[in-house]
């Protein structure tokens, strides 16, 4: 009411606007309660303020200079339009990873970000502005809403991140009663329009779930789970900014905008270092993964196959060769190479190589008997390990066969796919009296046979080499 003048008559009509009521009452057009006085010359007025606040607050009125103020609020609106520009980045953020990895964290931490975003825009002033304009009740919902909403998705990340199901499988129990009750709360505060009293509830779950989760952190660092680190500082953060609050909305100190400012910031940063809890948790995830991919593979090649192919590897070809070398018993060791494969594989990618290599295992099995053996030594180079002591022509034969075999086309993704195979033959006790001895004599032989001329035998026996 007012400006009043000496004389005691008003110079304005009485203004009416606040939340309840749409942005075009706004006299100055701020997002503060701000009204704008045209006083006609120097003096003594008078203004009355009736104010019905929700939260109880006692407001202190402070008289500004036009350009002063609008600078003020410039510099505000610079920091809100940065806050609320990393909020929309994590959220951008926190959806690809949604998408990517399909996991409860991210879609917890997509609404918590989301869920900050609205309760600053409503703190802020900005949800009646600018999308509820016109529509008073929808702000003061998400005003109410959207701090109980972040609350309660925060509790879930925390609970996700930290793992306390493994950890701390107690405290998991406690985080979920709170989120439960704070859900309840809230629709019950919604319901009997006690904003307030759910205001303080959800500083009240802030203040005791920070405690609650930091000594699941703490647990969680125990077992060396190193994104329980950046978590700790996030809610460390968090609670400065939630404190200054507090201690003002319960009166205990006067309220200032900068409490408001602070506690902006802090959850802001809370948010940037809980993206950065996620990334060490996604980098712990993959080094976990590598280290089983690696142990797996060391399992595989303890088992002697290939995990690729499904033929035995360098391994198991030794724990057969060798077993046959301390029995004294006869056998005959064929080295293949694919000719061509390099080819392939630059111009179709790994995928269809693998493909090959798998196909040529079938084949070659497909010429075996059940007592023989194939093995991938590595890359494109194969051993065929045949049991006892076949005549060179059937060896021979059998040699044949397989570069026929495995000269037929291969398909992927609808194309046709050749190579080609020499093999080099070695026998024991021949040729040599252990693996290595026959694998060099068999490797010997089948580099001689690639220097042939095209059109040659596709093979070569190490031990008319030797002879030669």
């Amino acid at each position: 009411y007012g400006p009043y003048d000496a004389q005691g008559k008003a110079l304005a009509e009485p203004v009416v606007t606040g939340m309840r009521h749409p942005w075009s009452t706004r006299p100055a057009g701020s997002e503060q309660m701000a009204w704008r006085f045209k006083l006609p010359d120097a003096g003594v007025y008078t203004v009355y303020f009736r104010v019905e606040s929700t939260f109880a607050r006692f407001y202190a009125a402070s008289v500004w200079d036009l350009a002063d103020y609008l600078q003020a609020t410039q510099d505000k609106r610079m920091f809100d339009g940065v806050c609320y520009g990393l909020l929309l980045g994590l959220v951008v953020f926190s959806t690809v990873m949604l998408l990517v990895f399909r996991e409860s964290i991210y879609a917890w931490y997509l609404v918590s970000c989301a869920g900050a975003l609205l309760a600053l825009a409503g703190f802020n002033g900005h949800t009646l502005r600018y999308p509820f304009a016109h529509w008073p009740e929808a702000a003061g919902f998400f005003y109410s809403v959207a701090p109980p909403l972040w609350a309660i998705s925060k509790l879930m990340f925390g609970r996700s991140l930290l793992r306390l199901s493994h950890f701390a499988p107690r405290l998991d129990k406690v985080v979920l009663a709170m989120v439960a009750a704070l859900a309840l709360a809230t629709v019950y505060g919604l319901l009997g329009s006690h904003p307030l009293w759910l205001f303080r509830l959800v500083q009240a779950s802030v203040m005791a779930s920070t405690v609650v989760l930091t000594a699941g952190a703490v647990m969680a660092m125990r077992r060396r789970y190193w994104p329980a680190v950046l978590y700790s500082a996030g809610v460390t953060l968090l609670l400065i900014g939630i404190c200054a609050i507090v201690v003002a909305s319960w009166g205990w100190v006067a309220w200032t905008p900068q409490q408001m400012d602070m506690t902006q910031t802090v959850l802001v940063a809370e948010s940037i270092v809980f993206a950065a809890a996620m990334a060490s948790r996604v980098r712990l995830l993959r080094n976990s993964e590598e280290a089983l991919t690696v142990r797996t593979q060391e399992l595989v090649e303890a088992l002697g196959t290939d995990a690729l192919t499904g033929a035995a590897n360098r391994a198991g070809l030794a724990s057969r060769a060798g077993a046959a070398i301390q029995e004294s018993r006869p056998f005959a060791l064929l080295l293949l190479d694919l000719d061509g494969f390099k080819g392939v594989n630059d111009t179709h990618g790994h995928a269809a190589g693998d493909v090959v290599l798998a196909t040529m295992v079938q084949r070659l099995r497909a010429q075996l008997r059940a007592e023989d053996m194939v093995a991938r030594l590595g890359g494109d180079e194969f051993a065929v390990l045949i049991a006892g002591a076949p005549p060179r022509d059937v060896i021979a034969a059998m040699a044949r066969r397989m570069a026929a075999s495995a000269a037929e086309p291969v398909m992927f993704e609808g194309r046709a796919l050749t190579v080609g195979m020499s093999l080099g033959i070695a026998s024991h006790p021949v040729d040599g009296v252990t693996l290595a001895d026959l694998l060099r004599a068999a490797d010997s032989a089948m580099y001689a046979c690639k220097r042939r001329p095209a059109g040659g035998e596709c093979y070569a026996f190490a031990s008319e080499l030797r002879v030669g």
